[in-house]
């Protein structure tokens, strides 16, 4: 004798995701490479905290939310990072940019490797994890 399996009326189904959210999440982490590139380093947050804004609430775009905050919270890391540098160089009167130039050039790079990385995990449909990311937005 078979069992059948009981009818759930209510359980909850599964959102479909929009058509073009592999895209969108694309363009959110490669938006942080644009602010990296326009406002040097300084504005990188600005696209993906625009991605989130959109999508935040829109259910069949969570993919688009879940990266976008991935890439806001890693950048907001390196910006702490480089202001600190700066409140370094300043305090020391130019002493620390010994150590602030090179901060400032390992952190570049990491936000065009790591950006890179996950626009290319987001094009598979997978949620990169930056690593040292605050993690501010979810």
């Amino acid at each position: 004798m078979t069992q059948q399996p009981q009818h759930q009326p209510y359980a909850q189904q599964p959102v479909p995701e929009a058509p073009n959210v592999r895209v969108l999440a694309v363009l959110s982490h490669l938006s942080s490479l644009l602010g990296l590139v326009i406002s040097v380093g300084t504005l990188s947050f600005l696209g993906p905290l625009i991605f989130w804004f959109v999508y935040r609430d829109r259910p069949e775009y969570a993919f688009v939310r879940a990266c976008s905050a991935g890439a806001f919270n890693f950048n907001l890391m390196l910006w702490l990072v480089n202001i600190a540098a700066g409140i370094l160089a300043l305090v020391t009167l130019g002493i620390g940019l010994i150590a602030a130039v090179p901060i400032w050039g390992v952190t570049s790079l990491a936000a065009i490797i790591f950006h890179i990385i996950g626009a290319v995990q987001a094009h598979r449909g997978e949620v990169f994890r930056y690593p040292l990311q605050i993690r501010v937005l979810r």
